[in-house]
């Protein structure tokens, strides 16, 4: 396809508003729609106002649309990508701890990552010490710069190094290692086999930096398929119609994660306040099947299965 000349020009946020007027929004309030066009941006609204058009290729609202709807699906996002955000610092914690756990004391050495035969790909590990190097090398954190001061070893014990790594950087560190107890220890405390906790770890990674700046989440496609356990130690949702893409197997993902971590927290809960604060958000657009309200799995807290993988 041809490339076309960008034709679009710059508007003021008073001819924004008469755009959007134009095109069939309901804006009682201009002064104060004007705040928000410019603290929020008419760019990153856009991506809010796009579900409630009529006609996408004219850009003609529904009926009855108001601008106050708009601003509701935006605050929605806000206060799903906040939940998201400070539930998956949660688990990136937990990580850490069952990594430097399991590994140290079943390999015998707080500096088992510096060992290549604890790993399965060389090329990948060899990446994978060089940019942990780096990383190390910038570093001013205090206890780091102490280490090195204090004793004469060319690496950090793992327990140390898990407090400067990325969460991508974790997610990394425990897909690479190689099939061994320690990795499945790890997998077994949250109920799932490796292969899935790597999946999963890797798409958290996403959607964390989704959270991380500020972008929109709730309809968002993931550029990651997720993988769907086959057995699990607590109860699964029971729906096998579940998108492997959408945003709700990534709040189930969440909820089952956290319950390793916080038997009884309260992370479903908070979803069902959040989308009946806001009934109008369609929650189809993120995955969620019609009955979710039904399954098991989102009615009470995850338990233990009685036959447990």
């Amino acid at each position: 396809m041809d490339k076309q000349s960008y034709s679009k020009p710059p508007l003021s946020v008073i001819d924004q508003i008469k755009l959007l007027k134009t095109r069939g929004l309901q804006i009682p309030d201009e002064e104060r729609a004007a705040r928000y066009l410019h603290n929020i941006s008419y760019f990153r609204l856009s991506g809010y106002m796009y579900p409630f058009l009529k006609d996408k290729k004219q850009h003609q609202y529904k009926d009855n649309t108001a601008f106050e709807d708009i601003l509701n699906l935006y605050r929605f996002d806000r206060e799903l990508r906040q939940l998201v955000f400070a539930s998956i610092e949660k688990i990136e914690i937990a990580i850490r701890s069952q990594i430097a756990n399991h590994y140290s004391v079943s390999l015998t050495s707080p500096f088992w990552y510096a060992k290549p035969e604890n790993f399965s790909e060389p090329s990948e590990y060899s990446q994978f010490i060089n940019n942990i190097s780096q990383y190390i090398n910038r570093s001013n954190d205090i206890f780091v710069k102490h280490f090195f001061k204090t004793y004469n070893e060319p690496h950090l014990p793992i327990w140390v190094l898990l407090e400067i790594l990325s969460i991508g950087q974790l997610s990394h560190l425990y897909g690479i290692t190689a099939k061994s107890p320690p990795k499945k220890a790890v997998a077994d405390y949250f109920g799932i086999k490796d292969p899935v906790l790597s999946n999963w770890l890797h798409t958290l990674v996403y959607v964390r930096n989704t959270c991380a700046h500020h972008s929109r989440l709730w309809n968002k496609e993931l550029s990651i398929q997720i993988k769907k356990p086959r057995k699990t130690s607590r109860l699964w949702c029971v729906s096998l119609n579940i998108s492997d893409r959408k945003i709700y197997i990534i709040l189930a993902v969440i909820a089952y994660l956290l319950d390793a971590i916080t038997p009884n927290n309260t992370f479903r809960k908070k979803i069902d306040s959040l989308i009946l604060k806001y009934p109008a958000v369609d929650t189809s657009a993120m995955g969620f099947p019609k009955d979710w309200k039904n399954d098991p799995f989102w009615s009470g807290a995850s338990k233990l299965l009685d036959t447990q993988s």
